[in-house]
């Protein structure tokens, strides 16, 4: 391995293959042009979208040629490319590169394809009413109730207005473009980043092959969310801070420098979450630099870092004074923190994790997920070997060795917390970065040693059957989950299943004759709306309601209580919200309301429901035959009980 000294265009481009690299082999993935497993990839998003329009023609999840004609799609796409990258024909800097972004592309085409006619994943419809808000008033800092500290992150808002405005398109159409773009540049970036680090670009493909194996790649950081956005300018970062660490030219590493630079202050105002692991990032690979006596490259991520550091903290404190009180970026962590605290109590008195959960997967997923696991801890233990025996005077690598510790970390948070797979599933994007690594490296040896070379094809099928398994564990424990994995009939409080016509049309019912959620006349007081889980991201983005969470109190009774009363009055309960087809079936996602921790048993009482059009006081505003709101506050206050 050589040392960080050169630049991708005068040593990676020019690298010639090892002679391992070009031992033929009998495997047949390995002779396709790009060109052919393009099209192969291409006949497999059409294949998954069949599997997509026969769940919406059927059962939906349950549709068994669904899923069949979905997981028949996602071998059509990935088994090629795996093979390909994962062969020891040689592979050009180019070829490698056009068959990551053939998968990038496929990948994002099926996520579209999943909801092609508007949004319906839940986070997409609070930055719909940013961007919304942002077009409507000019402001940057408009109030949203269902993401408030997401207020003060308004860049990939700022990027879809301006695209917006440009174009005339809607803002959906903008935000695929924009997601998309955002999205396809991080999977660029991260490989050029590989690249210049690794210095072998064949490695630097497997390395993104497996990332793919992240359960929110081809997921949340394909959606129309800040996080996006927000990863093309952290992969940016890192790419323009390994030019400026390895550039011959002092005037080529300082514009890579200051590039750097403004790739960090762009992450810090676009998401939280991405600048501190951004940070955290750059000063790890500044400790290894400096370990392995890279003094320039230690010094130049360690001025980065800092950068990053005061940027963060500066942006913070300038939001707590721009956003209301309560909206803070710790106000919103604390609850994640605190849920995290509690779980890990519990796992350290009990001795196993007592955390609640709300949902359960089926054994097949289960064995895959720990399938995947021991593949990647075995990777991790024979990449760290590798990089201890070969490659400990390289600050990169043996920052990302370091790295593989947040692995560790997340999978103690998925076993030990409170949801903790979501959180688990969210973090795999930072903590994938140096697995991927890793694992590239002990893969590369393992297909280029002596031993297996004459094994030839046979070993190569093993290796990209592993590593397809790892990929489909990512898809098959990501999101969707497994209980709508293909779209299909409305199911009952289930988040994107939920998502229909009636919902889209009562929330703009209530933004149009209701008003947004601060139109209070005490503007200290918002009005509030109580809604099942269903409707809820809709009522928050297209209905641009302040609709709460933890409210089954309001719908447990067949009479409206004095506890009632005194719950409404201190949260300002001004609606309520009741589906009937929540008294006829049980959520898939476990709860009925948001904010909830305790699994339904039972589906909800009618009584329940019908309690609010007997009640003196409570008018019926809005009625489309399942979906009916009332009014709590239409005679000037909440209804007392009657004595």
């Amino acid at each position: 391995m050589v040392a960080m000294g050169g630049s991708l265009g005068s040593r990676t481009a020019v690298r010639g293959p090892s002679r391992a690299e070009q031992v033929p082999e009998g495997s047949g993935l390995s002779r396709l042009p790009v060109s052919v497993i393009t099209l192969i990839v291409a006949i497999g998003v059409f294949v998954s979208s069949m599997g997509y329009a026969a769940g919406r023609a059927g059962a939906g999840p349950n549709s068994g040629s669904g899923l069949i004609l979905y997981w028949a799609g996602q071998l059509l796409i990935l088994v090629p490319v795996a093979g390909k990258l994962l062969s020891r024909r040689h592979l050009t800097n180019g070829s490698a590169l056009a068959l990551i972004v053939v998968l990038t592309i496929a990948e994002y085409l099926l996520k579209v394809n999943y909801t092609p006619l508007g949004f319906a994943f839940n986070d997409e419809f609070l930055h719909w009413r940013n961007t919304t808000n942002m077009l409507q008033t000019g402001n940057l800092f408009e109030a949203n109730f269902g993401l408030p500290v997401g207020t003060g992150y308004p860049g990939l808002e700022e990027v879809t207005a301006a695209l917006v405005s440009a174009t005339g398109l809607p803002v959906y159409e903008a935000g695929l473009i924009v997601a998309g773009i955002a999205h396809l540049l991080f999977i660029c970036f991260l490989y050029m980043a590989f690249c210049v680090a690794i210095r072998s670009h064949r490695i630097a493909g497997i390395a993104m092959l497996i990332y793919f194996g992240t359960q929110s790649l081809t997921s949340f950081n394909s959606m129309f969310i800040y996080e996006t956005l927000a990863l093309g300018f952290l992969g940016f970062c890192i790419v323009a801070a390994l030019r400026s660490a390895v550039e011959k030219s002092p005037a080529d590493r300082t514009r890579w420098f200051i590039v750097a630079v403004l790739s960090i202050l762009a992450t810090v105002v676009t998401h939280h979450v991405t600048s501190y692991m951004l940070t955290a990032f750059l000063v790890l690979v500044a400790i290894a630099s400096r370990l392995t006596g890279s003094r320039n490259t230690a010094a130049r991520f360690g001025i980065l870092g800092a950068i990053a550091a005061l940027s963060v903290t500066a942006w913070i404190l300038i939001t707590n004074a721009i956003l209301p009180a309560g909206d803070s970026t710790i106000n919103y962590f604390s609850p994640t923190i605190t849920g995290m605290v509690q779980g890990l109590e519990a796992l350290q008195k009990s001795g196993s994790s007592d955390a609640p959960s709300t949902s359960t997967s089926p054994i097949l997923n289960t064995g895959i997920e720990a399938v995947g696991l021991l593949l990647v801890a075995v990777l991790i233990a024979a990449g760290c070997w590798q990089a201890w025996k070969r490659h400990r005077r390289h600050p990169w690598i043996i920052g990302m060795m370091i790295g593989c510790l947040g692995w560790v970390v997340a999978l103690g948070i998925r076993l030990g917390t409170p949801d903790g797979q979501e959180l688990a599933g969210r973090a795999a994007t930072y903590t994938y970065i140096p697995v991927s690594v890793l694992a590239a490296l002990a893969l590369t040896k393992l297909v280029n040693s002596g031993p297996v070379r004459r094994w030839g094809a046979l070993v190569t099928t093993v290796v990209v059957t592993c590593v397809v398994t790892l990929i489909i564990d990512g898809l098959a424990n990501g999101w969707p989950p497994f209980w709508e994995r293909l779209p299909g009939p409305h199911l009952v409080a289930s988040f994107e299943a939920s998502v229909g016509p009636q919902e889209i049309a009562t929330s703009l019912w209530a933004l149009k004759y209701l008003g947004p959620g601060n139109s209070s006349s005490n503007a200290a007081v918002s009005n509030t709306i109580a809604a099942d889980q269903g409707i809820y991201p809709v009522l928050l983005g297209y209905g641009d309601q302040d609709a709460l969470q933890v409210v089954s109190w309001l719908y447990d009774s067949p009479t409206w209580t004095k506890a009632m009363w005194v719950h409404a009055s201190a949260q300002n309960v001004h609606y309520v919200e009741t589906d009937i087809r929540t008294t006829q079936s049980l959520p898939p996602a476990g709860t009925y309301f948001p904010g909830d921790n305790v699994p339904a048993t039972k589906t909800m009482p009618l009584a329940g429901i019908e309690m609010f059009n007997k009640t003196y006081g409570i008018a019926r505003v809005y009625d489309d035959g399942d979906i009916i709101i009332y009014d709590l506050m239409s005679q000037g206050y909440v209804p007392e009980p009657k004595p």
